[in-house]
């Protein structure tokens, strides 16, 4: 998934199923710490997304409240 291509709903729901997963009662240790992995990837690139997206709203408040 390249930075242009990265879909943060998609990305937030696999996180999800990857925490219902974990909540299951039996799991495979192999399978869990490639999940794992895959969960933090996907929470640091939301985090990422999310800031970028902060510091977009902040510019387009301060672009228009110059104005008043």
């Amino acid at each position: 998934m390249t930075k242009k291509d990265f879909n943060f709903t998609k990305a937030y729901k696999e996180i999800e199923e990857i925490n219902e997963w974990f909540q299951k009662e039996e799991i495979d240790l192999e399978e869990a710490l490639e999940k794992y992995e895959r969960g933090m990837e996907l929470i640091e690139k939301c985090k990422k997304r999310l800031e970028k997206s902060k510091n977009k709203f902040e510019e387009i408040k301060e672009k228009y409240s110059e104005n008043d």
